[in-house]
């Protein structure tokens, strides 16, 4: 897997590195217009900041997505499978690589978020804070409402979801390259992960159901309370994130990586 990995850098380093650029000169016009504070324009220069910021991982889990159909199963996908190399450690080696990328653009999006928040600071007519003390005072904030095992769980649950994407994008090209999709080139990915996404959707609405708790707060700490998907909605209600679709995610996302290995192992096909 470890010459797969070298060969996955090397080979998207260039894409990869061209989207961060843009995602950082965007950044930065972003924050030039929001600094100036003029009318309409301090307001699309926010409007970008904010896009650049929670757009980059999608941007790069997209990319890799398109590259692992394309060098798989497009038509020159045969070149990967003349590689020596078992199907499975072949695609471990490119989920890896996918799963470290997605760390590194959630961490770059946080940089960019914490480096324009001095810009939002600034709009409001105070003193613009350095990244150390926008990230010092979001720990506070966060630790006055939890314990060390909720910032833990936090963490956990948020860099599970970072990495669910690239796992349903790969199973949805893997799956949707089999034979008899194959024949549809890359509408049977789009087709398969069309097919997942409405799946993952209705198990969420179920597991709202079966799991009838969400996390909210109790005399101002995060806590488990009820949460009752046909209740009327309120306004502390509304305040609740339901859980029930954790472990829906997780389940999925884990069968989507077991489904994909059985693939490469039986059923790729490039006829």
């Amino acid at each position: 897997m470890r010459t797969v990995l070298k060969h996955e850098i090397i080979r998207t380093r260039a894409m990869l590195g061209l989207a961060v650029g843009v995602a950082l000169l965007l950044a930065i016009a972003g924050t030039a217009l929001a600094a100036t504070g003029w009318p309409v324009l301090a307001e699309l220069g926010l409007v970008l900041l904010l896009g650049v910021t929670v757009g980059l991982l999608p941007a790069c889990q997209l990319l890799l997505a398109v590259d692992y159909w394309r060098s798989c199963y497009g038509r020159t996908g045969y070149l990967i499978h003349t590689l020596p190399l078992p199907g499975p450690t072949l695609y471990w080696g490119k989920i890896v690589w996918a799963w470290l990328v997605s760390v590194a653009a959630t961490l770059v999006g946080v940089g960019i978020a914490v480096a324009g928040s001095g810009v939002l600071s600034l709009r409001d007519g105070s003193v613009m804070g350095s990244p150390a003390t926008v990230l010092r005072e979001a720990w506070t904030a966060l630790t006055d409402v939890t314990s060390a095992w909720g910032v833990a769980a936090i963490a956990v649950l948020a860099l599970a979801y970072v990495l669910m994407a690239p796992a349903q994008y790969y199973f949805a090209g893997s799956v949707g390259s089999q034979a008899p999709m194959n024949r549809l080139g890359v509408g049977g990915p789009v087709l398969v992960w069309l097919g997942l996404y409405v799946a993952v959707q209705v198990l969420t609405l179920v597991s709202f159901v079966v799991v009838p708790l969400g996390v909210g707060l109790t005399d101002g700490r995060l806590a488990l309370v009820p949460f009752h998907l046909f209740a009327d909605l309120s306004a502390d209600s509304a305040a609740v994130m339901p859980i029930g679709f954790v472990p829906t995610l997780l389940l999925v996302s884990v069968a989507c990586v077991v489904w994909t290995v059985r693939s490469w192992k039986r059923r790729v096909s490039l006829v």
